[in-house]
């Protein structure tokens, strides 16, 4: 893959990871949550539990570039994939991941984890994305 390439992919997936976090930005909408963050940690799902070691971690890097963005009472860590974003909510005052959400670009959002009660992505109309810095390129070439 070209950088050239390389950056149009880049920024495609930035322009979606917004999108999902900027879903329904003229309201909030709770959404149920199809198990919680312990159930899903405890499988083979990605699950870096605190903001701490997410900003660090380089697991979070696998397959994808993560792009971070700051939105309300959360950090977002969000993965574009062909079909969906999965954005991972942590609680900015506490540093635990407290939802784990896809965003479906014709089929709306679904709570893949999170608390029992749902969880309600926050509204983020003015909010920008940009990558998680332990996953830049390290400078290798094609």
């Amino acid at each position: 893959m070209t950088m050239i390439e390389a950056m149009r992919r880049w920024f495609a997936a930035a322009a979606l990871a917004t999108a999902g976090l900027q879903a329904g930005c003229d309201k909030a909408e709770t959404l149920p949550c199809a198990e919680s963050i312990a159930q899903a940690c405890s499988g083979a799902t990605l699950c870096v539990q605190t903001w701490n070691e997410a900003q660090v971690d380089t697991v979070v890097c696998a397959g994808t570039m993560p792009l971070r963005i700051d939105c309300g009472a959360y950090h977002g860590i969000t993965f574009v994939f062909a079909d969906r974003s999965r954005t991972y909510y942590y609680d900015v005052g506490s540093g635990m991941l407290v939802a784990i959400v896809d965003a479906y670009a014709m089929a709306g959002s679904t709570c893949a984890a999170g608390p029992s009660a749902g969880f309600t992505p926050p509204v983020c109309a003015d909010s920008a994305s940009e990558p998680l810095p332990q996953c830049l390129d390290g400078g290798t070439t094609d």
